[in-house]
């Protein structure tokens, strides 16, 4: 007769040996789980599409996107107003008109089939819609585009928020998070414009902070004839288009025309 200790020595291998195998497998309704609670922030609108399934219920699943009301026919409910609601608003809303007069116990899950559209317009490749990504940045949506254009800014960039009241855009960075339905604006940089007697006369892209010294320096230098103190200055908001006398050390606004004059001595 075996004796106790190898009794033992056995079931202690065999709960060694499950807990492992159980380690190794993740039950497919905990990943459907975990991946479906990632969503729960997010809130619906026109053009998203979602999944409805309720346990041992088929007659009940139902994929469905949503209008621009936002309603959605459901089998036995009939209209349901699930905009600006999130999955999990949606999951409590039909388990509670279920629940009682048609089921017992009703297990519903509501899962994101797809996401509805943002946009990015302006001075990218390919402006247009592109389908929502959880965790999508201004970088990654311009690269959805397929990337900023030649004459795009770098630092104009602005997003127009789907739920902003006063529909103004706001400035916005590469890291920005972007939202469904928001519109992200890539601008075109701005240029000044550098004449006269200067090395490389011709149109230089603006950045905050140039100075007409810096502004020379982009398009080369001075020529040997140039005047350093004959600079001129016609600024584009200037209605009379007339031109000011600068200094060096003076900021340049974008779309300056800047005129280096020849020294007569």
């Amino acid at each position: 007769m075996p004796s106790l200790q190898i009794v033992f020595g056995f079931f202690f291998l065999f709960l060694i040996s499950t807990a492992s195998t159980g380690a190794g497998n993740t039950s497919p309704d905990l990943k459907k789980t975990t991946e479906h609670s990632k969503n729960q922030t997010y809130r619906l609108s026109a053009s998203d599409k979602i999944g409805i399934r309720v346990f041992n219920e088929e007659d009940l699943d139902l994929e469905t996107t949503l209008g621009n009301t936002g309603i959605i026919s459901y089998p036995l409910l009939g209209e349901l107003n699930i905009k600006g609601l999130t999955l999990n608003e949606v999951e409590s809303l039909i388990t509670r008109q279920l629940k009682g007069p048609y089921l017992l116990d009703p297990r519903v899950t509501v899962t994101m089939l797809e996401y509805r559209s943002f946009f990015v317009n302006g001075e990218v490749t390919r402006p247009g819609g592109y389908p929502f990504q959880p965790g999508l940045t201004v970088r990654k949506a311009i690269a959805l585009a397929g990337g900023l254009s030649e004459n795009a800014s770098k630092e104009k960039l602005s997003i127009l928020r789907e739920n902003s009241a006063s529909k103004i855009s706001v400035k916005a960075q590469f890291d920005t998070i972007v939202n469904a339905g928001d519109i992200v604006i890539v601008m075109e940089y701005q240029q000044v414009y550098l004449n006269g007697e200067v090395k490389k006369p011709g149109a230089y892209h603006f950045k905050p902070g140039l100075t007409l010294r810096k502004a020379v320096a982009l398009a080369g230098g001075f020529t040997e004839r140039a005047s350093r103190d004959k600079i001129f200055v016609i600024h584009e908001n200037n209605v009379d288009q007339r031109p000011e006398r600068g200094k060096l050390e003076d900021i340049v606004e974008p779309g300056d025309i800047i005129t280096i004059k020849q020294s007569f001595f």
